[in-house]
This record gives C-alpha cells, sequence and structure tokens, in this order.
C-alpha cells in the first residue's frame, strides 16, 4: 500500500505541469457551468438552451485541448469517452473525436534516434526512399511513408521517444483516478475503464505483441469488406512496426463525402465486428474511427493492432447467446439470470438478474436501438452492484463505441 502510494506521488511530482493543467481545467469548467445554472433562471427555455450548448462547447474545447496536450494515455482517456455519446453532450463527443487524428508529430530528429537504436546507423541504407514528414501521429507512436529497396512502399510505425516513460508517470494517476473518483461517476465503471485503457497502452508499446496480434488477426476467415495489411517481420522491433502501404479514406471522411454509403457500410462493419466477437472469440479491441481506412475497391482496412481482445471459447458461447437475446434476436426458455451467471456474472443477490431481464425484455418491446439496450442493461447492473466481467466490458466497449458511429450518421441496425 505504502509502495503504491509513493509511486503514484512520485508520478505526480515528475508529471506536475500535466496534472497542474488537468486541475486548472476541471475547475475552469467546473466554473463555467457555475456560472450557467446561476444565469439559467431567469432566462426562457430557448435562451437556456442556446447557453447550455455553448457551455457545453467551450468546456468541451477545453477538455480537448488538455487531453491532447498531455499525450499519451489522456489521449487514449479523450478517445474513449468521444465515442459515448450516450453519456456526453454532442459538443464533447464532437470535440473530443478530434483526437482520432490529431495528434501532434514529434520532430524527424527525435524519430531518427529511434531508428538508429533499433535498426544501427546505416538504417537508411534499406530504403530508397524515406518520408521525414510524417502522415499519422497518435498518442504513442507516428507513421513515415517510405520506399523499400524492392520498390514496396511501406508504413513506418515509430514509437515516440519518451512514450513509455510517460505512460509510467500518468498511468499511476489515471489507477487513482479510477479508485477515487469512481462514486461520482455513475454512467460507466471509471476503475474498471481506466484500467482496461492502461492495460490497452501497455500493450500498444510493445510493437512486438502488435505484430504478433496482427499475425494472429490477419488468419481468421474474415468477410471480404475486412483487408489486414501485410507485415515485414524482419524490419519489426519492439519500438518500430513496418507493414505494407495502404491508400485509401478515412472512415469518417469518407461518410462525410458519401453519406448515401453510410448506412451499408456501417451495417457491414458491425456485423463483421459482430462475427469477431461471437464467432471467432478474437476482435480488433480499438475500432475508433481513425483505425479504419475506406480503399478504392470498397473493402476497409483494419489499422493499428496493439491491442485485441481474446475470448476463450465458453465466453464467445455465452457472449454470443447473451449478446442476442439482450438485442432480441432470439428467444430462449432458460431464465437470462441463469444466462449472466454462466457468463461470469456475480451478483450477491440472484434475483437482480431477473430485474435485469424485466427491464431489457421492456426495452425490446420498445423497440429500442441494440446498442440503447445493452447500455440500458449495464448500467442497471451496475446500479444493482453486479460484477460485471471485464472481458464482457471490453467487447461492450466496442459495441458501444459502433453505437456512437451508427448515431452519429443516423444509422438504423436491428
Amino acid at each position: 500500500m505504502l509502495s503504491d502510494l509513493f509511486d503514484t506521488v512520485n508520478s505526480v511530482v515528475t508529471g506536475g505541469e500535466r496534472y497542474l493543467s488537468a486541475t486548472r481545467v476541471g475547475f475552469e469548467i467546473e466554473q463555467s457551468y457555475r456560472a450557467y445554472r446561476n444565469r439559467s433562471a431567469e432566462l426562457s427555455p430557448l435562451e437556456q438552451r442556446k447557453l447550455l450548448a455553448q457551455t457545453h462547447y467551450k468546456g468541451a474545447r477545453k477538455l480537448t485541448q488538455l487531453f491532447h496536450d498531455n499525450g499519451a494515455i489522456w489521449v487514449k482517456f479523450g478517445q474513449f469517452l468521444s465515442s459515448r455519446s450516450d453519456i456526453l453532450p454532442m459538443q464533447y463527443v464532437a470535440e473530443l473525436g478530434k483526437l482520432q487524428d490529431d495528434a501532434k508529430p514529434v520532430s524527424f530528429r527525435r524519430i531518427e534516434e529511434v531508428l538508429a537504436r533499433e535498426w544501427g546507423s546505416d538504417w537508411r541504407d534499406r530504403f530508397d526512399r524515406f518520408d521525414e514528414q510524417a502522415v499519422a501521429a497518435a498518442s504513442v507512436a507516428q507513421v513515415h511513408k517510405a520506399v523499400l529497396k524492392s520498390g514496396e512502399t511501406v508504413a513506418v510505425k515509430v514509437q515516440l521517444p519518451h512514450a513509455r516513460k510517460l505512460f509510467r508517470q500518468d498511468s499511476m494517476v489515471f489507477k487513482a483516478l479510477g479508485t477515487f473518483g469512481a462514486p461520482l461517476i455513475s454512467q460507466f465503471d471509471l476503475k474498471q475503464v481506466t484500467e482496461q485503457i492502461i492495460t490497452m497502452t501497455m500493450q500498444e508499446l510493445d510493437f512486438l505483441a502488435e505484430e504478433a496480434n496482427l499475425r494472429k488477426f490477419s488468419a481468421l476467415p474474415h468477410a471480404n469488406l475486412i483487408y489486414v495489411p501485410r507485415m515485414h517481420e524482419q524490419l519489426s522491433t519492439s519500438r518500430v512496426l513496418v507493414t505494407e502501404w495502404i491508400d485509401g479514406t478515412r472512415l469518417t471522411d469518407y461518410l462525410n463525402q458519401n453519406p448515401a454509403r453510410a448506412e451499408a457500410l456501417l451495417r457491414e462493419l458491425l456485423s463483421c465486428y459482430v462475427q469477431q466477437i461471437t464467432h471467432f472469440g478474437c476482435y480488433h479491441a480499438d475500432p475508433h474511427p481513425g483505425n479504419f481506412l475506406v480503399m478504392a475497391d470498397g473493402r476497409v482496412a483494419v489499422l493499428d493492432y496493439g491491442a485485441i481482445g481474446e475470448l476463450t471459447p465458453e465466453e464467445t458461447q455465452h457472449y454470443a447467446v447473451l449478446l442476442q437475446v439482450l438485442f432480441g434476436r432470439i428467444h430462449t426458455d432458460q431464465p437470462l439470470g441463469e444466462l449472466f451467471r454462466k457468463a461470469g456474472f456475480v451478483a450477491r443477490n440472484q434475483a437482480v438478474f431477473e430485474e435485469v431481464a424485466e427491464l431489457v425484455l421492456k426495452e425490446n418491446l420498445r423497440r429500442h436501438e441494440a446498442t440503447d439496450v445493452l447500455k440500458v442493461a449495464l448500467d442497471k447492473m451496475r446500479d444493482l452492484k453486479v460484477q460485471i466481467p471485464d472481458s464482457f466490458v471490453t467487447v461492450a466497449r466496442v459495441v458501444l463505441t459502433f453505437g456512437g458511429l451508427l448515431k452519429t450518421y443516423k444509422v438504423v441496425v436491428d
């Protein structure tokens, strides 16, 4: 216990500027909403809505800038929040969504230090051309376009020089945030979410693990829509990953440019992910829009394999049945409470599962969206102190991320 406290204090000291910024921004946002509450009583309903929208927008901009400036795990948390249109005002969802592709690249001089350390001082001899300007930047790495001596164009993903150091500093603070902030937030289990984000980021910091994930994922019998980039294993290290170059349009850009195609494409993409979860038991666990490129032939290239989810055969079977029941796709004589118990959910009072089952039935009869029903069930179980398996929370996060996309583009899925 004392060692954990020491680690947290040490992390706060070494990352003091980032944490002071977070405290300041949190105070400023809180003051904005206090000012709104003080003024709202004297305004008409229309004026109240306008002022609240302005307050949301100002708070969203401040929070997005904070996550952007602090980088690494802060960006990951912002990306998670950007997919939760079910709990955040749309102003926050829209602004935080910019974190998907809005990281600032570091100078190539610092990237070159990583390449020389991983490949040796003669690393340029491997390439005919290596573009020093990054084509994409994220919270832990950035991507450069290059041409091998063979003439093949490749994407070189390079880990940022201080990514691991920053992660070690910030992870302790995020653990404390999850522990102490959880009682204040009822919409989702903050402690469980922060622990999952920390685990996901930890996995992403080892590119050899990402290479193994990519290899495993590419071996699955995906539908024709899904395209997995080829690797260059001989060039990959724990801090550098080389894959074929993919020409394509980012998913959200493509959907904005082709709104008539949004419904069919998102439905098919969601179907592919449901197949991964309920049939393969192995799924891409970070499906934010920045990780999809729509290719010229209509296929979707899936990028970034720092995190994949893996289910045991038993989990795959139980979750498949449970999700279909929750979504109203199948009916079973077996009580829903029994399905929850088989799937690893734990409650002190087993009767709470029947309470959840009754709520789910009502929501399905109202013909609510499938992802909304899943959210309602999760929220109810948290209210009733049900212990939800970590693996199911990860699955639900993936499904709810798609739910946010579907709502954004007004796509209805049964």
